[in-house]
């Protein structure tokens, strides 16, 4: 089940999120704010569409239940493959945020969360410079 859309795009995410409606509702959001949005129902999908776009997208949100279960693997997977791209995670409690984190997600978040808040914390993290280029 992988969809895309487009608009006059700054910014490209992969979402991986198995609930369709919470999937379409964030994908609205996003193409809102100028997004190119790639929606995966798994982590296996996931994988495929950064194999597929040669590792070239800016951040990849992964939410809910694949984040607490199968997330740590895939933040893992996708360091494998790229340290270039942002990760976001959000969960459904805080225990699980140590977790992600030490598995290499850059951002974090406990749900519930609202669509708008995600897009903000999102282009936020895409602001952030890397601390090496920080430092020189």
């Amino acid at each position: 089940m992988l969809t895309e859309s487009t608009v006059d795009n700054k910014h490209s995410i992969i979402l991986v999120e198995d609930d369709i409606d919470v999937s379409n509702i964030l994908a609205g959001h996003f193409n809102l704010a100028k997004f190119k949005v790639y929606k995966t129902a798994s982590a296996i999908e996931c994988l495929a569409k950064l194999k597929e776009l040669n590792n070239r997208v800016d951040i990849i949100l992964i939410n809910g239940t694949i984040a607490a279960d199968r997330g740590p693997m895939l933040i893992v997977n996708i360091r494998k493959l790229t340290l270039d791209v942002k990760i976001f995670a959000l969960a459904e409690n805080e225990n699980s945020k140590t977790r992600v984190l030490d598995y290499g997600a850059d951002e974090f978040a406990v749900k519930p969360i609202s669509p708008t808040t995600v897009v903000e914390k999102i282009s936020m993290l895409l602001m952030k410079k890397p601390v090496e280029s920080q430092i020189k």
